[in-house]
């Protein structure tokens, strides 16, 4: 029996969002996010040049506003994070480049334990 495309582009969305509502999607407003929605905003971020593309958390602020945390190992012992906002405005996710905030954490390799630098 053969499995048309189409199902089977439907059945790898529906992993997609399964595997993005497992951990990482937080928030008083997380229940109302649909997984067109995660997979928009993941595509938001995928296309802003200024941030790490590894989400790790996505937290529903509001029904239109949630707020992004990525992170990007950017040297043997140092770890950049940067936290920022999407908005939903005409039925389209966008990233608020005004309101990214970037730290580092480095590690102490002796104690192996991280010290966060702002």
């Amino acid at each position: 029996m053969r499995v048309p495309f189409a199902a089977r582009l439907v059945v790898l969305f529906a992993l997609i969002a399964v595997s993005a509502r497992s951990g990482e999607l937080s928030g008083p407003y997380a229940n109302r996010l649909a997984a067109a929605d995660v997979i928009q905003i993941k595509a938001a971020v995928s296309k802003e040049r200024s941030v790490s593309h590894n989400v790790k958390k996505i937290e529903a602020v509001r029904p239109d506003k949630v707020t992004i945390q990525t992170a990007a190992r950017t040297a043997v012992n140092e770890d950049t994070h940067y936290e920022f906002n999407a908005y939903k405005r005409a039925g389209t996710w966008t990233i608020d480049a005004n309101s990214i905030q970037i730290s580092i954490e480095k590690r102490d390799f002796r104690t192996n334990g991280p010290a966060v630098i702002r």
